[in-house]
């Protein structure tokens, strides 16, 4: 992200060691800044701090521990009070919308999903169709779900949602949360 001109970039873990070794690994990026932290509860920051929330392996790592659903609740308040109005969350996950959709559309968030799936890298369809095209959209019912003729070739895809946070968000969401968290 640095490469690509961000200037800001602040990332969270729960565990030290994994800040340190970050920390460490990165020094002479002064763009990257690292705080140990649960993304629970990150009170630290102040609502509407972020432009954008990245999160890749976190809420998935939350949903296989204890009280899951409370856990996932939790961090995604925290994304959505962190965000500023029109901010991202972008949640990169194994799990496809029969399990994570109905995370994400808590009515508190009234965010505006958009879903991409992107096969892993090098596959081929059986028609010899390359993993290589363009990224775009994926078509979703009402409900979040994939339409039920809609057909994944690659059963190992990541699936991207795209969550964006809308003005009329509402204001009981609970301090709870992820900005750039590592799994």
């Amino acid at each position: 992200m640095v490469k690509d001109g961000y200037e800001d970039i602040m990332n969270i873990d729960i565990s030290s060691v994994a800040i340190d070794l970050m920390r460490t690994k990165y020094e002479h990026v002064p763009q990257l800044k690292y705080l140990q932290m649960d993304v629970r509860d990150m009170g630290f920051f102040p609502d509407d701090t972020f432009d954008c929330v990245i999160d890749k392996g976190t809420l998935d790592s939350l949903m296989c521990g204890n009280s899951a659903v409370l856990s996932s609740a939790q961090m995604l308040g925290e994304v959505c009070r962190l965000l500023k109005p029109g901010g991202i969350y972008m949640l990169i996950t194994y799990g496809d919308p029969t399990v994570r959709m109905g995370h994400l559309l808590r009515p508190a968030y009234n965010w505006e999903i958009t879903l991409y799936i992107i096969p892993r890298p090098g596959f081929e369809s059986k028609t010899g169709i390359s993993s290589k095209k363009p990224l775009e959209p994926v078509p979703t019912t009402e409900e979040g779900l994939l339409p039920p003729d809609y057909v994944m070739e690659d059963p190992d895809s990541h699936f991207i949602y795209v969550c964006k946070k809308t003005d009329e968000t509402s204001t009981l969401v609970e301090p709870y949360a992820s900005l750039t968290v590592e799994d």
